[in-house]
Parts: C-alpha cells; sequence; structure tokens
C-alpha cells in the first residue's frame, strides 16, 4: 500500500506543478495582451462619467459594472492593467540597478565598502517595507514614478544581498584566479566577463519575486492614494473606490483583488520555474 502510494503522489504532485506552471504562463500572457490591446479590448474610456449610471451592477452594457462616478469598472480595469505592471517594472528595474553595483562592489571590493553599504542595507532593511516606502513617497509627493522610486528603494536591499553573496562565492572560484594569473583585474576584464554572468541567474529568480511584490506595493500605495492619481486607473486605485463604496457595491471589491492576487501568484510560480531550468544540476 505505502509502495504504490509513495509514486502516486509523486506522478500528483508533478502534474500539479505543470499545471500551475501552465495556469501561471496563461495568466502572465493575459496580462501582456491586455496592456498592449487595453485601447481596443475596453468598451469605454476609462476616464468617461456618466452620472445616470452611477454603482451599476454586472449587466451587458457593463460587465464588471460601474463605479461611483458611473465609469465602467472593466475598461479602468483594462486600462490599469498597464499603468500596474509598468509601475511594477519600473519599481524593480530601478531596484536592480541600485542594487546590482552595490552589492558587487560589496562581495568584490570587500573591506570598508563592504561594511558601509551592508550597514546601509540594515538600516533599510530594519523598516517594514510598505512603512518605508509610505514614508518616502509622503516625502517626495503622491505620484505613481515617486511612488515607484520609493518601491524600488525600499527593493533594492534584497538584490544587494543576493549579489553580495553570489560574487563573494565567485571570488573564491579557480577560474577567477586563473585570470587573475594572467592579468586580468578592473570592471571590464573580470566583473563583466566573469562575475555578472555567474550571478544573473539568481537575480532573474529575484525579479520575477520582486516584481509579485512590487505589484501589492503599487496597490497598496494607491489605495492610500500616494501612488497612481485621478482619474488614472490602476488596480490599486479600483480598489480603493471599491473599497469606498463596499456597502452599494460589494461585488466590485473582488475584482481588483482576484487580478493582484492570480498575477503576484503568477509571478511566484514562474520564479520557481526559471530557477528550476536554470539549475546547472538539472542539465
Amino acid at each position: 500500500m505505502t509502495a504504490l502510494a509513495t509514486p502516486v503522489r509523486t506522478t500528483v504532485k508533478r502534474r500539479a506543478g505543470r499545471f500551475a506552471i501552465w495556469t501561471s504562463y496563461a495568466v502572465l500572457g493575459a496580462v501582456v495582451l491586455v496592456m498592449v490591446f487595453a485601447d481596443v479590448l475596453s468598451p469605454y474610456a476609462p476616464t468617461k462619467q456618466d452620472l445616470d449610471s452611477i454603482l451599476l451592477p454586472m449587466s451587458g452594457a457593463h460587465p464588471l459594472g460601474t463605479d461611483d462616478l458611473g465609469r465602467d469598472v472593466l475598461s479602468r480595469m483594462l486600462h490599469g492593467t498597464r499603468v500596474s505592471v509598468l509601475a511594477a517594472g519600473l519599481a524593480v528595474s530601478i531596484a536592480v540597478a541600485l542594487g546590482l553595483p552595490l552589492g558587487v562592489a560589496a562581495g568584490w571590493v570587500g573591506g570598508v565598502v563592504d561594511v558601509v553599504i551592508m550597514r546601509i542595507v540594515d538600516a533599510v532593511m530594519s523598516f517594514p517595507a510598505i512603512v518605508l516606502a509610505i514614508g518616502i513617497t509622503a516625502t517626495m509627493g503622491p505620484n505613481v514614478t515617486n511612488a515607484m522610486v520609493a518601491v524600488g528603494i525600499v527593493l533594492a536591499p534584497a538584490i544587494i544581498r543576493l549579489a553580495r553573496a553570489q560574487t563573494m562565492a565567485i571570488r573564491s572560484e579557480t577560474y577567477i584566479e586563473a585570470a587573475r594569473s594572467f592579468g586580468a583585474r578592473g570592471l571590464r576584464r573580470m566583473i563583466i566577463p566573469h562575475v555578472l554572468p555567474n550571478i544573473i541567474q539568481p537575480v532573474l529568480v529575484q525579479v520575477a519575486v520582486l516584481m509579485g511584490f512590487a505589484l501589492i506595493a503599487e496597490a497598496s500605495l494607491s489605495f492610500l492614494q500616494l501612488g497612481v492619481q485621478p482619474p488614472t486607473a490602476s488596480w490599486g486605485s479600483v480598489l480603493s473606490r471599491s473599497y469606498t463604496f463596499l456597502d452599494q457595491a460589494p461585488v466590485q471589491i473582488f475584482i481588483p483583488g482576484i487580478a493582484i492576487a492570480a498575477t503576484v501568484f503568477a509571478f511566484n510560480i514562474i520564479g520557481d520555474e526559471v530557477q528550476r531550468l536554470l539549475d546547472p544540476k538539472r542539465k
């Protein structure tokens, strides 16, 4: 009985994993298509108001209903997809642009450089991420660009620590010693050809995970009206309007919530799959 249960359990687990992966591909594919064709797919302009059609339920004319200003929720969700995902991508790009060179410098140079960089990282990570992002955004001014810069700063320590650890491991490898024996020094002859290609795999995995966190951060900041500003639509702003009128239209709050949850889930699953595919032990 036990001998049969083990292969059956393994098969079920493997098939469930493949189903999750293909579902994640489908979700991200749909997100990309919506980002590209939002103008074509939207039945109405996302900012068009109809004060005679306030908080309507789902119908043929408005498949997801309307909000408190009579705007079509489906149109706002479709256009909000582009805003939310691009904003998350901006935040992660800032995190990588800050974190990768600082992490490599800390791991490669060591000494005082390493101590200074890591103490700054420890100071940033001592604050709750969302709270720190809220503080930075409030200081810089409430708009989506400032919000994503703040999120990028908050996410950068994760990239710094990862890049530092990977660089320190690579620094003692035999091929690095061989390159040094041939006179290779500096950024162009050591870091770019030998270090960066060997740390890119874990960085890509971390980027996929951070995209999910950045989406949640954008929604959180827009929910607090520190991110995307009216009348621009994003998943967070649609969620905020839906929450305000939860008693009159309770179903609408689930629409942006499901979109955010499904996309974050997809990014996390794809991150695990990228790690599996790039694992040298698998090859």
